[in-house]
């Protein structure tokens, strides 16, 4: 399952006139670097500190395909990054996430970008700016339509397969109530790996007492179906539980019966 990439827009984000006083006063400050390889001062544009340009700035990688048969998605990612003196980016990062692997693949696209340089007094200077990577892409739909309607019809495997489709956003929207609850479903059937998987989802949300009860239990019957790292999850998870709560966990595996 595969998003096809259809146009990219990119655009810098630079600072307003409408700023504050005390931070058109902290713009000009230095701020440390953060890499070893220089030793040059970075600042933010405003306060006398011109915005770099961008001269050149390919596109993320696009792939060849139609929209016939697919959904239109769009996003946008933002990206913090540092432009040289020199005018090349350096220390790209997420400033603003938006996933489905297009993040990496705007940060792959802005390490190639050239600015012209920001300015103070007339001289190059080094200067922290966000830019932002706008994404237009086609969800694969026909991808999706036979797990879907594997799925309808009570295959645990093609539950599994529909749950990740919805977790990660492949040929559908992301969405991870649907993906729990189709999870769930392939869980409640007996099928190992998804009784696994719903121990890390339970288990990653564990803020409550609950939340671990309910992941030891699905640890547990992915256990008993002896799938692989079971032994492993249960042991780390029982470090952070009682020993009442472990037992009113295994209680609750013990007690489980597949749904049909």
């Amino acid at each position: 399952m595969r998003k096809t990439l259809e146009l990219v827009g990119v655009a810098i984000l630079l600072l307003s006139a409408a700023h504050s006083a005390s931070a058109q006063a902290q713009s000009s400050d230095t701020s440390p670097p953060s890499g070893p390889q220089t030793n040059e001062r970075v600042f933010r544009v405003g306060g006398g500190v011109s915005a770099p340009h961008v001269v050149y700035a390919p596109q993320p990688q696009r792939s060849d395909g139609t929209s016939r048969g697919k959904i239109k998605f769009q996003g946008t990612c933002v990206l913090s990054l540092i432009v040289s003196a020199e005018g090349s980016p350096r220390d790209i990062k997420i400033a603003r996430k938006l996933g489905f692997g297009l993040d990496e693949k705007a940060i792959e696209a802005v390490r190639q970008w050239k600015f012209e340089p920001a300015l103070k007094d007339g001289k190059p200077v080094a200067v922290q700016i966000n830019v932002e990577v706008t994404f237009h892409t086609y969800y694969d739909v026909r991808r999706i339509q036979l797990p879907k309607r594997r799925a309808d019809a009570g295959d645990p495997k093609a539950e599994l397969e529909l749950s990740i489709a919805y977790f990660e956003g492949r040929d559908v929207e992301k969405d991870e109530p649907t993906g729990y609850r189709v999870l769930q479903q392939a869980a409640d059937r007996g099928l190992p790996e998804a009784q696994f998987r719903m121990g890390e989802y339970t288990a990653s949300d564990g803020d409550r007492p609950g939340d671990y009860i309910a992941a030891y239990m699905w640890y547990a019957l992915a256990q008993r179906n002896h799938y692989k790292e079971s032994d492993k999850k249960l042991k780390e998870l029982a470090l952070k539980m009682s020993s009442e709560d472990i037992a009113e966990g295994q209680k609750r595996a013990q007690n489980w019966r597949p749904h049909k």
